[in-house]
C-alpha cells in the first residue's frame, strides 16, 4: 500500500467527517422539511462514503497503478493555470458590478478561447448557450438571487 494514496483518502474522510459535523452544528432538519446544514451533511457523507470506498478498494488492490502515475505534473500547462485562475478571481471580483449574464458570458468567452484555440463563432455560441442554460437552471428553475449588474439584467 502506498502512503499517499493512504494518507489522501485519510485527509478526505476527515474532510467529509468536518463537514458532516458542521452540518449537523447548522441543524439538519428532516428530508420534509430540510434545514441549513441538511446539504452540507449530505455532501459531506457522499465525500466520506466514496473516501472510505476507495480506501477499501486500495486496500484490497494494494494500490495497483501503472508507471504514469509517477508523472502526474507532468502534462500541465502552467501559463494556462495560472491564467485561468487570475480569470476566476476577476470574475469573483466583477460577479456584482458585471452581473450574472455579462459576467458569466464574458468569463466563459475568456476561458473557450484560451483552453483551446477555436473558431469565434463556435466560442461565442458556446458561450451564449452556455450561460443561458446556466441562467435557466439557476434563475428560472431554482430562483436562485443572481446579481443583476450595472445594466440591471
Amino acid at each position: 500500500m502506498k502512503k499517499t494514496y493512504l494518507i489522501n483518502d485519510l485527509v478526505w474522510i476527515s474532510f467529509a467527517v468536518a463537514v458532516c459535523l458542521g452540518g449537523l452544528k447548522l441543524g439538519f432538519g428532516s428530508f420534509h422539511s430540510p434545514q441549513a446544514g441538511f446539504m452540507p451533511f449530505l455532501a459531506g457523507l457522499l465525500l466520506g462514503i466514496l473516501a472510505a470506498v476507495d480506501l477499501g478498494q486500495g486496500i484490497l488492490n494494494k494500490w495497483e497503478r501503472d508507471k504514469s502515475d509517477k508523472v502526474i505534473w507532468a502534462d500541465i500547462h502552467w501559463g494556462k493555470f495560472l491564467i485561468t485562475l487570475v480569470a476566476l478571481i476577476l470574475y469573483t471580483y466583477l460577479f456584482s458590478t458585471l452581473g450574472f449574464l455579462i459576467g458569466t458570458f464574458l468569463l466563459l468567452l475568456f476561458l473557450y478561447q484560451v483552453m483551446e484555440r477555436r473558431s469565434w463563432g463556435i466560442v461565442l455560441t458556446a458561450s451564449a448557450v452556455t450561460t443561458v442554460l446556466f441562467y435557466l437552471v439557476f434563475k428560472i428553475g431554482l430562483d436562485s438571487q443572481l446579481p443583476r449588474g450595472f445594466l440591471g439584467f
